[in-house]
């Protein structure tokens, strides 16, 4: 019989800036975007060998995170998030990604405006 896992690693309040937005302002400046992480994988050969070697390089994971959100040009969150998704399960060892984006201030009269997405691969 199989083993499944449920192991989730989270990354919470992650401020990334990117280029995000319809209007033309929004386009020639870089905004900051909240993530929320969560990223399914199989956290049981770190567990056993207590070595960072099989561990998931999560300090890795937001450079390359900030790199890619540097070089992105997205209109939406939709496209952003989306983006951002399929570049973790291609890259990294996840199964399933809940991201929940926030643009904040992007509405008057709100804090944030935001958008939960999940994936699997």
């Amino acid at each position: 019989m199989a083993v499944t896992t449920n192991d989730t690693l989270i990354i919470r309040k992650l401020a990334l800036k990117t280029a995000i937005g319809v209007y033309a302002y929004e386009k020639k400046i870089k905004q900051t975007v909240i993530l929320d992480l969560e990223l399914e994988y199989d956290s049981r050969p770190a567990a056993a060998n207590d070595d960072l070697k099989d561990a998931w390089d999560y300090s890795a994971l937001v450079e390359d995170l900030r790199i890619l959100l540097d070089t992105l040009q997205c209109n939406l969150i939709e496209s952003l998030a989306d983006k951002i998704c399929s570049h973790i399960l291609k890259s990294y060892p996840c199964k399933h990604i809940r991201l929940t984006l926030v643009k904040p201030h992007a509405l008057a009269g709100s804090t944030e405006v935001g958008l939960v997405v999940e994936r699997s691969k």
